[in-house]
């Protein structure tokens, strides 16, 4: 099959940093993307994944994963992949490509240990419950009376990976532009669903109604991204993904759906068996049989757990690096494709595990207990902070705030320099509540609730 234009991946690889002019001078001892690595590294909001959930949140034993060594595992996993596809793709273009097999695995890397920094308080569940209280509450109504229809469907379809985007390109780092100015590849890779939010019953449809990859007031800045690396433009704020995109989601899936019934086995969530069997199917097949032996002299569970789970990833970075390379020249061109891994002969195993976990890991007993503190602490922040900012609006710059509010804004760090028009504001508080980590959500709430 021929293709109409194909990305280049010198520019897909653009080392250009967001809100400068020219790249920088390489350095001898690390390259563009390592740097990438450090800068997320030391960001407070990659920080605080220490204390988000993954799966079982503030209920969890000390063992198992959060959002940060959730985010740490994802960047090993998407190492290795960058690093097996890089070599195959240099020897696939009859271009100079100005890269190293080692370059792809750093940009894989660094987009999938960004891959949750926008996660807010309590997760999935967060994002639901402040979706839900900006459609349905009473004051979450009248803070939408006024906003733009785009501006109303982010507050009612909150998106992490939008707020990840904002946090990555604005929020963090030092300099007064650009964020951490991360390299435009780092950026553009992390992007798994490059486009702005579905407006209900507006003009524009999506590729996903649920998910988009950044808010209307980042749009700008995505398109500068997109532009640098060469997406392909599929429509009024909307984009192609960059073909390391799929490595990004493959080392994210591939974690979660192993790691998930590993930590639920610890918990007693699952049997050692029940835990076993799932994942004895990723290996049963294997023709070569080489890891039966090793199985065997296994005699401790926790042992046992962890051979199955390494070689479980093992087996799905093989799956996702040869169906990207089979796949690749339509990525190439810009076409849309579906998660590498629901393409492997391993998928059946896949969703399994997902049945499993949507039955008795997500719906859990210990999970459901969690979803409701989660449910009643962002509602109690939102009501409070909301109304104090509504009032903050509504008085006007220099106006002397009831004490209540006043007392209550000043918890809130920089709340006096937050502008007095709504959609910033709302933006800024969303952006608070959203950083917070579990527990200090908990302990915000019940300050508030007296």
């Amino acid at each position: 099959m021929r293709y109409a234009a194909m990305m280049n991946w010198n520019s897909l690889l653009s080392r250009k940093r967001l809100a400068k002019t020219t790249a920088d001078p390489e350095l001898p001892h690390r390259s563009a993307y390592e740097i990438d690595i450090d800068r997320i590294t030391f960001t407070t909001s990659f920080r605080r994944l220490a204390d988000k959930q993954q799966v079982h949140g503030i209920g969890g034993s000390d063992y198992v994963r959060s959002r940060l060594t959730h985010s740490m595992e994802a960047a090993r996993v998407g190492r290795s992949l960058g690093m097996w596809v890089g070599p195959a793709i240099l020897r696939s273009v009859d271009y100079e490509v100005k890269a190293t097999p080692a370059d792809f695995g750093h940009v894989v890397a660094a987009a999938s240990l960004a891959h949750d920094v926008g996660t807010p308080c309590f997760a999935h569940t967060g994002e639901d419950v402040i979706s839900d209280w900006f459609a349905d509450s009473d004051i979450g109504q009248r803070i939408r009376t006024g906003l733009s229809d785009v501006e109303q469907a982010e507050l009612c379809k909150f998106e992490a990976n939008a707020q990840g985007f904002r946090v990555l390109t604005r929020l963090q780092g030092w300099r007064g532009v650009g964020g951490l100015q991360l390299t435009a590849a780092t950026l553009g890779a992390g992007a798994k669903y490059p486009w702005g939010v579905e407006v209900p019953n507006g003009p524009l449809k999506r590729p996903h109604k649920r998910k988009y990859g950044f808010f209307e007031s980042e749009q700008d800045v995505f398109a500068v991204v997109a532009t640098e690396v060469g997406l392909v433009e599929k429509g009024p704020g909307a984009w192609c993904r960059h073909p390391l995109a799929y490595l990004v989601e493959a080392a994210d899936d591939a974690c979660y759906h192993v790691v998930d019934i590993e930590d639920a086995a610890k918990m007693r969530m699952l049997s050692f068996e029940h835990a076993e069997d799932l994942l004895l199917a990723f290996i049963r097949d294997d023709k070569t049989k080489d890891w039966e032996a090793d199985y065997k002299t296994l005699e401790d569970e926790d042992r046992k757990l962890i051979f199955l789970r390494a070689q479980a990833i093992d087996r799905l970075v093989r799956d996702a690096a040869e169906i990207f390379l089979e796949r690749l020249p339509s990525l190439m061109a810009g076409e849309f494709c579906k998660p590498l891994l629901t393409l492997s002969a391993r998928a059946p195993a896949l969703r399994k595990i997902e049945q499993v976990s949507h039955e008795r890991i997500y719906r859990g007993q210990q999970r459901c207990e969690t979803d409701i503190i989660a449910a009643r602490t962002i509602t109690t922040l939102l009501d409070a902070y909301g109304e104090a900012l509504l009032d903050r609006e509504k008085l006007g710059p220099g106006a002397k705030l009831p004490r209540r509010w006043a007392s209550l804004l000043e918890t809130m760090p920089e709340s006096r320099q937050l502008p007095y028009e709504r959609a910033a504001w709302v933006r800024g508080l969303l952006d608070y509540v959203a950083g917070m980590t579990d527990r200090f959500a908990i302990r915000q709430a019940q300050l508030i609730a007296g």
